[in-house]
């Protein structure tokens, strides 16, 4: 999983075996350690739930969004859905969740389990 933060939006893109992986378990997470610490980042679809919600617990970000709106995503040609979901100080945080595409031009990244881009046969 690929997480990219930019002000008050958070993008998150799958590759085809986050994509299982989360088809397959309800969730998909990703750590990175820095120092002494770990940054955490779960992606969740929930049962029951109708509206996307995020928590913020010490290093560790938790993202849900409703099972029903997950699966649609990821049984679908869908690229991507998003949110916006309000903060307590009265701004609020943009979410974007992608299929993550190969890249079309060489960046040194092993992109193996990447989305064939649609726009490689152009």
């Amino acid at each position: 999983m690929k997480i990219r933060i930019r002000g008050n939006s958070i993008r998150y893109r799958l590759d085809k075996k986050d994509v299982d992986i989360l088809k397959n378990d309800g969730k998909v997470e990703e750590s990175t350690v820095i120092g002494a610490g770990q940054l955490h980042f779960c992606l969740k679809a929930k049962e029951g739930a109708t509206s996307p919600f995020i928590k913020l617990e010490g290093p560790a970000v938790h993202l849900s969004f409703p099972k029903e709106q997950v699966r649609q995503w990821i049984d679908t040609d869908q690229v991507g859905f998003s949110a916006e979901i309000p903060n307590a100080d009265g701004s609020s945080l943009h979410i974007l969740v992608e299929k993550d595409f190969k890249c079309l031009t060489e960046r040194n990244e092993d992109d193996s389990n990447a989305f064939d881009n649609p726009l490689e046969s152009c």
